[in-house]
């Protein structure tokens, strides 16, 4: 993993006191580096006074180039084999300010590579990798620094998110340089830039696209890598940082893009919160609205009601235990849920079972009684030696009645988890029985009247519970199948760990056989998923008939979300009574209860409803919804004429050439809610100024010479606009009508060179 010291502010003053702002602690005598020397890689060494041309001589033009918050250029390099990776970032003045790599051979200040890794402090101390197999050192990144560059770094990233989006793009390289190191592949491409800039969009909204993904019942179209703080005083974000993020992860095809997101947090200390995702693009497909039959819509407003109960049940608990159990020591104390507990996980329960058409699971307090003791039982045999399982042995000290209450015997489960999150786990069997999926099926069998679920244990969630369901009686049933996720109503809030295998188990009327093959549909797209005895070993998918009644089978680019409605046909089934085989069509209506009461857009506020540009210039539109708690905050950004002006996913606008244009900005969550920008661009060309006098070519800060500054001053035009008609005579080196980077180089080959 990535190696770096989170130093406390008063560490931070300490060093700063005690060493200049260069200090380093060197870790490995091995470094045979000058002090104007930086870096050697692959038999050139890159020294502080190098230029990206004399770099550019032996690597060959940057594979990927785009502005650095430094004021210079940043600039990948890298094989076609995905082999090894150079990165170089330079001020305005060409001044190399951060340099790094991987792979390759290379010896940099504080690491070469294949050496061991160790901790060290130095200000700045940027990023190091080492490989989780041997600690041996694959990669460093370092910085040729003060704190005037780091301060304009900061500055410049906090002003503008372009650098963060192109960042994406060498980041991407070392996940596939990793990848390629322990020899799996890595599909994924950086986020596209329409999404990328509806994340910064919804940043400005209080919010971003994971956080967008879980509110509005999306997950499966995210798959989170990381989430979290980092103080970047001692590391600003480079390539390293964020692609070795991925090692190790892999992701289903659908997963087209990765990202890399860094929001500023404070910016004061330049607190950032990174987060990583695999991002199916398909999550911002407009789909179409299924009618429900008339019986999913009795079964839906079944599982509502039931949810309100469940609700109001889990608002109403004011303790977990009625009595505390003892389980780590003699004697046993089974404990016992408070009775409000134990009718919230009832609910909970038959959430499920109302949306198959089942009847409720009636708690059984003697039932939950057993269960308890059993949990009990279970946690302090595995703790003290002793066999635990569905038949324990009696450890010396437990008493023959204490014994007695937990090994009842009826259909039990032993799944991890309290008395809540066990159900999901055992629900979405993921462990020890992921075919049969026996524990889903005690939950879920259509006879069975009774229960009781007991558990014990500490930590969140799951960690360190011992859930234990005890399930009884009997009752006659029409149910032919019974599906999870379910055939009717799937109630997604009991899937958010993730549905694990699908399965379809008949009682009645119908078998599968050794032929029998899937197909599932989602009505609300089109898209259509064949599980066959062909493909079914292929990656992601999976298809397994077990015995004459059950059929297992997943397919992992399968993304759902709330509203989702799939159409699920079993091939080759046996219709019992004719004798012949035939195809078994069922629907999954996907439903999430907690979004209920989602909080819809009432209102988008725009700063500017008129806007007067010239060609060249742009402008960004500040825009916030209402109510600033609604749970889908995304916007989407249109132009009617991309000819006069377009406009990017975060609201900026460029003008392209004179004409009138309407900028549409539309919620995703309310049908028919927009607003709409008026932009008019006059003129074909900025008008021109009468000439200024005498004045030099290059020279915008009119002080009679060209240097670097002028060059600064050129990528601050290029990047927030505002170019004045004079500007635009002054700055334009290649008079091609735009002051961009190019006319910023062109300004340092006249403060270099004299041309």
């Amino acid at each position: 993993m990535i190696k770096r010291n989170k130093l406390k502010l008063f560490l931070i003053g300490i060093i700063f006191v005690c060493f200049t702002l260069f200090s380093k602690t060197q870790v490995n005598a091995s470094s045979s580096l000058s002090s104007n020397e930086l870096l050697k890689f692959n038999n050139y060494t890159i020294k502080k006074d190098t230029t990206i041309e004399q770099i550019n001589e032996n690597f060959g033009k940057p594979r990927i180039e785009y502005d650095s918050p430094f004021g210079g250029k940043a600039c990948t390099y890298y094989d076609d084999e995905y082999m090894w990776m150079l990165h170089i970032e330079t001020n305005a003045s060409g001044e190399i300010k951060g340099y790094g790599c991987i792979n390759g051979d290379f010896i940099a200040r504080n690491y070469s590579q294949g050496d061991d890794y160790s901790s060290v402090v130095w200000y700045m101390s940027g990023t190091v990798i080492d490989d989780d197999d041997d600690g041996k050192v694959v990669g460093v990144y370092e910085y040729n620094v003060t704190s005037k560059d780091v301060e304009l770094y900061k500055a410049n990233y906090i002003s503008s998110s372009d650098y963060l989006y192109n960042l994406q793009k060498s980041s991407l390289v070392v996940s596939k340089i990793l990848a390629k190191k322990h020899n799996y592949d890595f599909p994924q491409t950086y986020i596209d830039e329409d999404i990328f800039y509806m994340n910064e969009e919804l940043k400005d909204n209080g919010t971003d696209l994971y956080n967008f993904a879980r509110s509005t019942g999306k997950t499966t179209y995210i798959s989170l890598v990381l989430s979290g703080t980092d103080f970047c005083d001692y590391e600003l974000p480079n390539p390293l940082m964020l692609g070795k993020q991925t090692e190790n992860y892999t992701r289903a095809e659908n997963y087209k893009y990765v990202f890399y997101d860094m929001k500023v947090q404070d910016k004061d200390s330049f607190r950032l919160y990174t987060t990583i995702l695999f991002v199916d693009p398909a999550f911002l497909e407009q789909k179409e609205t299924v009618p429900l039959t008339s019986n999913e819509i009795s079964l839906l407003d079944a599982v509502r009601a039931k949810y309100q109960e469940f609700t109001q049940h889990g608002q109403s608990i004011t303790k977990n235990f009625d009595i505390e159990p003892q389980y780590k020591e003699l004697p046993l104390v089974a404990g016992k849920w408070s009775d409000m507990a134990l009718l919230m996980v009832t609910d909970y329960i038959n959430l499920a079972r109302l949306g198959l058409g089942l009847h409720e699971l009636e708690l059984n307090q003697d039932i939950a009684d057993a269960a308890q003791h059993k949990a009990a039982l279970v946690v302090y045999n595995k703790s003290h030696g002793y066999t635990g399982g569905h038949f324990p042995e009696q450890p010396e000290g437990v008493d023959d009645d204490f014994f007695s209450k937990a090994q009842s015997y009826m259909t039990e489960n032993l799944y991890t988890g309290d008395i809540q999150t066990s159900i999901v786990s055992a629900l979405n069997d993921g462990y020890g029985d992921p075919i049969e999926c026996g524990h889903r099926y005690n939950l879920l069998d259509p006879s069975a009247t009774q229960w009781g679920v007991g558990a014990v244990g500490s930590g969140g969630l799951s960690l360190g519970w011992q859930g234990v369901h005890k399930v009884s009686g009997f009752e006659s049933y029409t149910n032919e199948l019974v599906a999870w996720p379910s055939n009717g109503i799937f109630t997604m809030d009991l899937a958010y760990k993730g549905i694990g295998n699908w399965t379809a188990r008949f009682y009645k009327n119908y078998s599968v056989s050794s032929n029998t093959e899937v197909t599932i549909k989602c009505l609300n797209t089109g898209k259509t998923y064949e599980i066959t005895q062909e493909n079914k070993n292929n990656s992601g998918r999976f298809l397994q008939v077990t015995g004459s009644n059950l059929i297992t089978f997943r397919d992992d680019t399968i993304a759902y979300e709330n509203g989702d409605v799939f159409e699920i046909t079993l091939h080759n089934v046996i219709d019992r009574a004719k004798g012949n085989s035939t195809d078994y069509t069922y629907r999954s209506v996907f439903m999430n209860m907690s979004q209920i009461n989602k909080v819809g857009v009432s209102d988008i506020k725009l700063s500017k409803e008129s806007i007067e540009l010239l060609p060249g210039e742009s402008i960004k539109i500040d825009t916030t919804v209402a109510p600033d708690n609604a749970t889908n905050k995304l916007l989407r950004y249109t132009s009617s004429d991309e000819d006069i002006v377009t406009v990017r996913q975060d609201g900026t606008i460029y003008a392209r050439s004179a004409g009138k244009a309407i900028i549409t900005v539309t919620s995703y969550s309310t049908t028919g809610l927009s607003k709409t920008i008026s932009i008019v661009v006059n003129g074909d060309t900025q008008e021109e100024p009468e000439t200024p006098g005498e004045y030099i070519k290059g020279d915008l800060d009119r002080n009679s010479v060209v240097n670097s500054d002028d060059a600064a001053i050129a990528l601050d035009l290029y990047r927030y606009g505002n170019v004045s008609a004079e500007d635009l005579l002054i700055g334009d080196m290649d008079e091609n009508g735009l002051i961009n980077s190019d006319d910023a180089a062109l300004i340092l080959d006249v403060y270099r060179y004299g041309k």
